[in-house]
């Protein structure tokens, strides 16, 4: 496979306001589908205690964020390398919630600079709502991708959260990746419904990234704890997945031109 190499790496979040919409699910088939694309991968699980990346890969940690704090691995042991991707847990035990939230932003800053040595996109599997880790990981992305869902209260959390960034930062750039549609027709309604609010109350928007559809197909990748690429390469889904991969990649490439008039001011 042809590889491809961003001239400096892109990091996206991805946020919601509520739990159970699909993000770790999103985060490792976006992985897999940027790695297709021939780009490095890499996931930081920063759900603290709460981690559902490696459950959903059927694959045993051995080192995380949490036991490099207590002085039980290195740096270096952190990143789990699979054929797909690379992935990074934060904690798989809740006992490391304990932690000063401080000392853990600290040690996920040097991870990330880790991982921004040897890959191109690095995906943060955030914790639900807007504590300390969700906001770390937007501060530290350069998007921030919403996942959405048509629910009521899974709409009011997640505007909700944009409500409380976009006051902190109003020029903060957020995507959104509308999940459990039953349709294109239904996604783009969706969408359109939550940008319609987002405008009205905070005359904000968000750029549409792509929908992920209900499928039978990622129900059987979850229980089989398989990626939908590894589970059938031909899978339909998958073709949204790399429609939403295409448009970060995008995003990527837009931040690398965005730099070069500042840069290029700066040395005249």
């Amino acid at each position: 496979m042809k590889k491809n190499h961003l001239h400096q790496p892109f990091v996206l979040a991805v946020i919601s306001g509520k739990g159970g919409v699909g993000k770790s699910m999103t985060a490792v088939n976006l992985a897999s589908s940027l790695n297709h694309a021939g780009y490095r991968a890499a996931i930081l699980d920063a759900d603290i205690g709460l981690s559902n990346c490696a459950t959903l890969l059927n694959e045993q940690v051995t080192s995380t964020v949490g036991q490099w704090i207590h002085g039980d691995c290195s740096l270096d042991h952190l990143p789990h390398r699979l054929p797909e991707f690379t992935l990074v847990t934060a904690a798989d035990d809740p006992s490391q919630q304990s932690i000063q939230p401080d000392v853990f932003m600290d040690a996920m800053d040097q991870v990330m600079m880790k991982l921004k040595e040897d890959h191109d996109f690095i995906i943060i599997d955030t914790p639900a709502g807007a504590g300390e880790m969700a906001l770390w990981a937007l501060d530290s992305a350069d998007l921030g991708a919403l996942l959405i869902v048509d629910e009521p209260t899974a709409i009011s959390d997640v505007y909700r959260l944009c409500k409380y960034v976009l006051n902190i930062d109003p020029a903060y750039r957020f995507g959104s990746i509308v999940n459990f549609a039953d349709s294109e027709g239904s996604a783009d309604s969706t969408f359109s419904r939550f940008n319609t609010i987002l405008n009205y109350f905070l005359q904000q928007k968000t750029d549409y990234l792509g929908f992920v559809p209900v499928s039978e197909s990622i129900r059987e990748s979850i229980q089989k704890q398989k990626t939908l690429r590894q589970l059938s390469g031909k899978d339909p889904v998958i073709v949204e997945f790399d429609f939403i991969a295409q448009n970060v990649i995008s995003f990527a490439n837009q931040a690398v031109q965005e730099l070069v008039p500042a840069t290029n001011h700066q040395r005249g």
